[in-house]
């Protein structure tokens, strides 16, 4: 017997665009709830829908990703604050003269782009570990599966016919009455 599914049941797809959007949100020091309105426009479903599908199924799957991004948020903060107190010091200490001030100015846009494409990185690394993980689940559903034999299919295509013909004799008995 062929199992029930239902119409907008959730794809491998869907939980991974729902994970990644979360994750995205965590690291930017954005809300879950503003992840979840994003996946919803993009999943066209309910904002409510992506929060019980993160909070049941899928946020204890990804709980290394979750603290990964937590870290490299708090890492980005640090780096922002470091470069906050040094932009300040530098003023309380008066003009550091033109020509030093522009190398300064180099180093910081230098630090800046640096810590972009490390957030990249680190974008493209989590991208890497939840694609690693879907393969892993679905490797583990494959292989705890039972394959088809032959005689399986067959008798499925036979039960189908059997159906088919039944409909069909159905059909043909309510137009004679």
């Amino acid at each position: 017997m062929k199992e029930k599914r239902r119409e907008d049941a959730w794809e491998k797809s869907h939980d991974l665009t729902l994970v990644q959007t979360v994750i995205s949100h965590i690291k930017n020091g954005s809300t879950q709830l503003a992840a979840f309105e994003e996946s919803a426009s993009q999943l066209n479903r309910t904002a409510a829908a992506c929060g019980f599908r993160w909070n049941k199924e899928l946020r204890s799957q990804y709980e290394t990703e979750i603290n990964d991004a937590k870290s490299f948020r708090m890492n980005l903060k640090q780096q922002k604050q470091q470069v906050r107190v040094t932009s300040v010091s530098s003023l309380a200490y008066g003009s550091i003269g033109p020509k030093y001030e522009e190398a300064f100015n180099q180093i910081i846009k230098i630090a800046r782009d640096q810590a972009q494409k490390f957030e990249q990185l680190i974008n493209e690394n989590s991208k890497l570990k939840l694609e690693i993980n879907e393969l892993k689940n679905q490797r583990n559903y494959n292989d705890s599966a039972p394959a088809k034999t032959n005689e399986d299919v067959a008798t499925e295509d036979l039960q189908t016919f059997i159906k088919i013909m039944n409909r069909a004799r159905n059909l043909t008995f309510s137009k004679k009455v």
